[in-house]
């Protein structure tokens, strides 16, 4: 139990402090509620990679990883934004938003940050759980023999 809870912080910690630095690089600033969608965002791409090892393919897990990240951007955004008006951000000048929360070009920027989560989550799979990651490369589905 000790070391699932450990696996958990791990990972959501990585996840939220790399978003919120993405954030800070990009807008020179960010809010704590964004470091942690990206740590519950960097606890789904965990499952979801791991599900590679059960057949499920690369570009399946990146497109449900942008799916759920968009959703989970909207739903706190419509409650911090809308409801509590706190202003966090506003998609609302750029093209093909809804409701200025989420927007197109977004959900496509999640779907490739999801593949660097991707790669993160496998280095941390293997050099800190020491666990069998399936590599990535061009696209294409491998199972390491050995960590090393």
């Amino acid at each position: 139990m000790t070391a699932k809870i450990y696996k958990i912080l791990t990972l959501f910690s990585v996840g939220a402090i790399c978003y919120g630095f993405m954030e800070i690089l990009n807008r020179g600033y960010s809010h704590i509620t964004m470091g942690v969608l990206g740590g519950v965002s960097m606890l789904v791409i965990h499952i979801l990679n791991g599900e590679r090892k059960n057949g499920v393919k690369l570009w399946a897990v990146l497109a449900v990883s942008a799916a759920f990240i968009t959703s989970i951007e909207f739903l706190a955004g419509e409650y911090l934004n809308r409801y509590l008006g706190m202003g966090i951000w506003s998609y609302e000048e750029v093209p093909m938003n809804f409701d200025g929360q989420i927007c197109l070009p977004f959900a496509f920027l999640w779907f490739g940050l999801s593949y660097i989560g991707v790669l993160a989550d496998n280095f941390i799979r293997k050099h800190i759980f020491k666990e069998y990651p399936v590599a990535v490369s061009n696209m294409k589905e491998k199972i390491p023999a050995t960590v090393g």
